[in-house]
């Protein structure tokens, strides 16, 4: 998505090494230029069909969105 989605400045996954109880499979960071490139992010038609893969695949997830303040 990076490179296709306007505002999306970096993206990273990454898979979990741990495998504690704990633990989640899949990590993302995404970076945004602001909060407005963030809101379009979610209706994106880029995003939308990962979006709707993830849905599909998994057994639950868990969020943290968070301003960086500079």
């Amino acid at each position: 998505m990076k490179g296709k989605v306007d505002g999306l400045i970096d993206l990273e996954a990454g898979a979990d090494i741990l495998g504690s109880e704990r633990s989640y499979d899949l990590a993302l960071i995404c970076t945004f230029r602001d909060r407005a490139a963030f809101d379009a992010y979610q209706t994106h038609p880029t995003h939308m069909p990962v979006k709707k893969r993830m849905h599909e695949v998994r057994e639950g997830s868990a969020a943290c969105d968070f301003e960086v303040s500079e």
